[in-house]
């Protein structure tokens, strides 16, 4: 007979596992491989399918979204052993990083060898990070993937939760990971709160064609209207990421959304002409709200938030898809250490671990994003004379320069053990 709808009895469970993983991006799929390295038995799974590697298409139509990643989080690929089919895809390393603000003379540099490093970072688009995730969970019997699926029910039982899906399959498990993105069907479930901030900016996003070479080096130019990057691509070309003020300017976001091609690589090309000559041309564009918020809890019963479930970020940094991985790496390592010492993996002491380490560390960055937005968001000439101030002083104090670009290369903090190499 055909199960019924409703709450699933004990002995009806379609599949059990020690973990169950919401959401199969980057930050879900890399807690389901840590998990399943741990030999522990996992289900990852997502509402939508998991898309197929396109070798031949550098970021794949309709999907423009690359990530910078740190030390820290190869770190986590290379203990994955997936880095290596990464760099077999597509990974651009970047030596160096220039930012200035436009229209004056304040800027700040930073350069792989004079802080000792073969490399501050690399830009490798989402889909590289994931494809290569879910080809190494294809071969780890622990795992199972279930694509095309959702969370609609979690029901507490004793010791246990068992979880039913939108197409009526029940899996039962001893901890839910939440990692399924801004809009988390798992927060939802738990009932968790988040504070939010709207930066009252979108996010702009293509690739462009430039006249020069990016020289391997990431480009930040803060605008009036907020600030543009350009990511060195392995290709030649630059991932572009602009955050515009939703209203007034000439280049806000409803304006530059309504320029033809040619007019927007001119006007790119007029904040960028002295680094990388004309912007020649570019890829469809893509538009994206840009908003903070925080979990007002990482934890609930038998569950855990990570990643943008947990916490959204401005990408001015580049720092939100980094400290997703670490969530991954964090709650993995309590994990492990409950189970060394036989404790339940999901009591409330272990997640609570989880939560202390996490969201305090996250916190900091966050509000540190906050008051970029709001110092570099203000056109007053005295903030103006201070920022200005700032970046100088700063670009002239290399111990300084030095201590703020280990934390954002992820060579220092709060680490998880496997992010320090």
């Amino acid at each position: 007979m055909p199960k019924k709808s409703g709450a699933p009895s004990d002995t009806t469970c379609d599949a059990t596992f020690d973990v169950v993983v919401a959401g199969a991006g980057m930050v879900g799929a890399t807690a389901a491989c840590l998990f399943a390295k741990q030999g522990l038995r996992v289900g990852l799974l997502d509402s939508k399918s998991v898309p197929d590697w396109q070798a031949d298409t550098i970021c794949p139509p309709g999907d423009s979204r690359v990530s910078a990643v740190n030390i820290a989080s190869m770190n986590i690929f290379r203990e994955l052993e997936v880095w290596q089919a990464m760099l077999d895809k597509r990974v651009s390393r970047y030596h160096a990083m220039h930012v200035w603000e436009q229209g004056g003379d304040a800027a700040i540099s930073f350069d792989a060898q004079a802080l000792g490093q073969p490399q501050l970072g690399f830009i490798i688009e989402n889909s590289v990070m994931v494809s290569a995730l879910i080809e190494k969970l294809r071969q780890n019997y622990n795992a199972s993937i279930m694509e095309s699926t959702s969370l609609s029910q979690r029901q507490i039982h004793k010791d246990k939760l068992v979880l039913v899906t939108a197409d009526n399959k029940s899996l039962e498990c001893g901890l839910l990971v939440g990692a399924d993105g801004a809009q988390s069907k798992v927060r939802e479930l738990c009932d968790i709160d988040t504070a939010s901030f709207d930066y009252e900016q979108d996010a702009i996003v293509t690739r462009v064609t430039t006249e020069k070479n990016h020289q391997k080096t990431a480009w930040q130019s803060f605008l009036p209207t907020g600030p543009v990057a350009m990511l060195p691509l392995q290709d030649g070309r630059c991932s572009i990421v602009w955050s515009c003020d939703r209203a007034g300017g000439m280049d806000c976001a409803d304006r530059l959304m309504d320029l033809s091609d040619d007019a927007f690589c001119t006007v790119l090309s007029s904040y960028f002409d002295q680094h990388l000559g004309r912007v020649l041309e570019c890829d469809e564009r893509f538009r994206f709200p840009l908003r903070q918020y925080h979990a007002a809890h990482y934890i609930s019963k038998y569950t855990a938030l990570a990643g943008d479930a947990a916490h959204i970020t401005h990408p001015l940094a580049g720092l939100g898809a980094n400290i997703g991985f670490m969530d991954a790496a964090a709650l993995a390592e309590v994990v492990n250490t409950a189970r060394t010492k036989g404790q339940n993996i999901s009591n409330h002491s272990v997640l609570r671990r989880y939560e202390r380490w996490r969201k305090g560390e996250n916190a900091l960055v966050l509000g540190m994003m906050k008051g970029f937005k709001t110092v570099f968001g203000h056109d007053q000439e005295p903030i103006k004379t201070a920022r200005r101030l700032g970046l100088n002083v700063a670009d002239r104090m290399p111990p300084l320069k030095a201590q703020f670009a280990k934390y954002a290369m992820g060579l220092s903090g709060d680490l998880p053990e496997i992010c320090k190499g």
